[in-house]
């Protein structure tokens, strides 16, 4: 009897742990099949957000056709609405929305047409040196000018025949900037620096730099922070109104812009701005999944307009739309 009942509480432990073992099992399966549904789906969220975002690129030349940004723009009949009016446009399809932001590569600073002030203001800002800012600035001056005098803190052949070249004393390259002087390779990554006694995150240089011609003027509808800070005469007051007062709207000329940010007619930083898109045209679809929360995709393309038509210049992705 005994051995019975030994017999019968060993197979009910065996019975016990196999079902253990097959939970357990159940469980890992489950968890793994779990992973592969939820990459899956990642996968196809990334595919969607993707092509959303590719989707809001062709809506916008389109638009062209409907004047949009101008003020004969025509939107009757079509899913877009404004969100800035003359700037940013929300079209709405079913898996999604896609913000189109119509500005131009005259957000950037353009250092070989830019002044000799900008540069020096703009390199001051990102090196934190107003020595090294100078420097820059004078030396670019020196790089694209004519002759061979080098400015106070520029430099002309001298300083580079250790480099194994000299200055173009022409037009800049879009690829020159690294070989100024006063420029390190450190200075165009991405990196943390000080901001008021705590760590900030400084973005790749060439955000801030046209890789294109793009002018001596920058376009206050768009251009950065960063940028605007750069031009000469700028004041915290004005910036700060500049960055509020376009929220609502992009300024269309001058006049509007005196108008809405109260700027003297005799102001000289007036000479710094330009109102339209330029030559290098550019538009930022950000697109948003319907099903994926925060999940964003941005990407920038920048069209050149040439005497002869248009070419694609430039894709950015993950540009961050101020």
């Amino acid at each position: 009897m005994k051995t019975l009942r030994r017999s019968s509480g060993f197979a009910l432990l065996l019975v016990l742990w196999t079902l253990v073992i097959l939970s357990a099992i159940g469980l890992t399966l489950a968890a793994s099949v779990g992973t592969e549904i939820r990459a899956s789906q990642s996968a196809w969220d990334d595919l969607q957000i993707d092509r959303l975002a590719k989707g809001g690129h062709e809506v916008a030349s389109y638009l062209e056709l409907r004047a949009v940004g101008t003020t004969q723009e025509d939107l009757s009949g079509l899913p877009v609405q404004p969100v800035v009016p003359g700037l940013t446009y929300r079209v709405a399809f079913e898996i999604g929305t896609v913000d189109i932001t119509l500005e131009g590569e005259n957000r950037k600073l353009e250092p070989g047409s830019a002044s000799e002030d900008f540069n020096a203001g703009f390199f001051t800002g990102w090196t934190g040196d107003p020595s090294r800012g100078r420097e820059v600035a004078a030396s670019i001056a020196d790089w694209i000018d004519a002759d061979s005098d080098p400015r106070a803190l520029g430099a002309e052949r001298p300083s580079y025949v250790v480099r194994g070249y000299s200055p173009r004393n022409g037009v800049m390259g879009n690829a020159d900037l690294l070989l100024i002087k006063g420029i390190e390779p450190r200075d165009l990554p991405a990196a943390i620096i000080d901001s008021n006694n705590l760590p900030a995150v400084r973005e790749p240089l060439m955000r801030f730099i046209s890789a294109i011609p793009s002018g001596a003027r920058v376009n206050p509808s768009y251009a950065s922070r960063r940028v605007l800070e750069s031009v000469p005469g700028m004041s915290r007051p004005l910036l700060q109104t500049i960055i509020e007062v376009r929220r609502t709207s992009a300024f269309v000329d001058a006049q509007d812009f005196q108008k809405r940010t109260g700027l003297a007619n005799s102001s000289p930083i007036l000479d710094y701005f330009v109102f339209v898109r330029g030559s290098a045209t550019a538009v930022i679809a950000a697109a948003r999944l319907n099903n994926s929360g925060t999940a964003v995709r941005v990407e920038r393309r920048v069209q050149r307009r040439t005497g002869i038509g248009r070419y694609l210049a430039l894709i950015e992705h993950g540009f961050p739309a101020e």
